[in-house]
């Protein structure tokens, strides 16, 4: 009965979101001159146009990515290209089946692919368009200062403004005040029984843990952010493709027609949001005294570039999933058969796996060793071959381990080194005399520039450290009789310990 009941609601679902489609494509076509609709299409320039938008909207789709890693950084460490990958298929999603539906198969993979409730991740979703909402809100109050708008787009300010604010206040209540979530489910709950109360309390908890991020200022201030930059990236979409029907790429009608088509979009339709998507767009588009063929072919290839490349990575990221659950199950199934034994040296063993290849270590580059080289000498006299080479490849193994941010910004500056050594000497600074890089490494970590000395200083500090640490270094400079002095420092420690100890145990009874 229950399976029956819900299959009904699943067709009803579907045959709204059709009907919903229908009409809207009805409404965009009713009055449509399909000569100068053809006229318009002939005279349309794809290239280079409709790529950049294309470029720009899946760039978007990036930092859609980046702002689900932060919404979910205290429960899981997602890659950018997980969380991409996870964005994309609820779109795509979106793109095949009615009803936004797609949205509950992102929120499912979402909490497969990072283990936390089915629950949390709904309400991460609903974070999402509450943010997507109110950015979405911000761009169209731009789009339409200083211009003559129908009445009907102050309408759809207002109604935005009620729906998205009341989202939001909700939103900020169970960030904000977890307890009183809490709380009011605990009460509830005891009201409706053991059962209802451990349910309630979970969905509960699971829903204000989704709100983490939102407490940390600096964190709600980078998703509101990252929020503007996805709608302006998809607003980049609308503008780059005017200028293939002849239009102006005016920021303020893409923001408009962006804006406008997105929020018509929350009404259930049929896959790929054919037919609302149609209407908004071209009538948002004829606000700005564009006539009805050039809106409407303007919005069909808007869709296209909106469907098409989104619907192909999100096809190519489920089939890869499927593909990773898939071996995932083979693994777990081997895991699960007898394990196979062997004999070693008279032991019987059980092999559990077998073990790569050791990784081949990354020698240190001639650059690496030509700074190294420079920092340790001294005037006069030569590195140890020897210690240099072992300094060399350690200075390169910390530099390697430096985090991605911090890699990247040293080996910017490491570029930008070596291009002004070219300018200055002529050469590569390879190419230059000891005594020559010496003098310019110096200059460099002498400057009255901070950036140049702070940017020598991880390459000095360990690099000396190292040198002089040496076995090699340290035996000639110290000899064979001479004990370092952290040496005779624990020697000592360790001796008057072992004297506390016997003193101890003699006054001991």
């Amino acid at each position: 009965m229950a399976e029956g009941g819900i299959a009904k609601h699943r067709k009803a679902v579907v045959a709204i979101g059709l009907l919903a489609s229908a009409a809207f494509m009805y409404l965009a076509v009713r009055r449509l001159d399909l000569a100068s609709l053809k006229t318009v299409w002939e005279g349309a320039h794809v290239l280079p146009w409709v790529p950049l938008g294309i470029l720009s909207y899946v760039c978007g789709h990036v930092v859609r990515g980046q702002r689900c890693r932060l919404l979910v950084r205290r429960e899981a460490n997602l890659r950018l290209m997980t969380a991409s990958n996870i964005v994309v298929v609820g779109y795509a999603s979106n793109n095949v089946f009615p009803a936004r539906l797609g949205e509950l198969v992102r929120a499912g993979m979402l909490a497969e692919r990072t283990g936390i409730p089915v629950a949390q991740s709904l309400m991460v979703t609903f974070i999402e368009r509450v943010l997507d909402g109110l950015a979405i809100l911000l761009l169209l109050v731009l789009g339409t200062m200083n211009k003559n708008v129908p009445d009907w787009t102050h309408d759809l300010v207002r109604v935005a403004m009620l729906v998205f604010g009341g989202a939001c206040a909700v939103m900020l209540l169970g960030a904000h005040s977890p307890g009183l979530v809490v709380s009011g489910a605990s009460r509830l709950g005891n009201r409706l029984g053991e059962k209802w109360h451990d349910r309630l309390v979970g969905l509960a908890t699971s829903i204000t843990n989704a709100g983490a991020c939102l407490r940390s200022p600096r964190d709600a201030l980078l998703l509101a952010s990252y929020s503007v930059v996805v709608w302006c990236l998809e607003a980049g979409l609308f503008i780059a493709i005017m200028p293939a029907f002849g239009l102006k790429a005016s920021l303020a009608a893409g923001a408009v027609a962006m804006s406008v088509t997105n929020l018509g979009l929350l009404v259930p339709s049929s896959p790929g949001f054919v037919g609302p998507f149609h209407f908004f767009c071209s009538r948002a588009l004829m606000t700005t005294g564009i006539d009805e063929p050039t809106a409407l072919a303007y919005a069909a290839v808007v869709h296209l570039a909106f469907y098409v490349p989104v619907t192909i990575w999100g096809a190519g990221a489920m089939l890869w999933y499927g593909v990773e659950v898939g071996a995932t199950a083979a693994m777990a199934r081997a895991a699960r058969a007898p394990a196979k034994t062997t004999t070693r040296a008279g032991v019987t063993m059980h092999e559990l796996a077998a073990l790569g290849a050791e990784p081949k270590e990354e020698r240190a580059s001639a650059f690496t060793v030509a700074m190294v080289e420079a920092v340790v000498t001294s005037d006069g006299q030569r590195a140890d071959a020897k210690a240099l080479a072992d300094t060399s490849q350690f200075v390169h193994g910390q530099l390697e381990a430096l985090p991605p941010q911090l890699k990247l910004m040293f080996e910017c500056g490491m570029s930008f080194f070596r291009f002004v050594t070219r300018l200055r000497y002529l050469r590569g600074y390879c190419d230059l005399s000891l005594e020559t890089r010496r003098a310019w490494v110096k200059a460099w970590s002498e400057s009255r520039y901070a950036l140049f000395r702070k940017l020598m200083k991880p390459v000095k500090g360990i690099a000396l450290l190292a040198y002089h640490d040496h076995p090699e270094l340290r035996g000639a400079l110290l000899g064979e009789n001479v004990v370092p002095v952290t040496k005779v420092a624990r020697v000592a420690k360790a001796k008057a310990e072992e004297a506390t100890a016997e003193a101890e145990a003699k006054a001991a009874p």
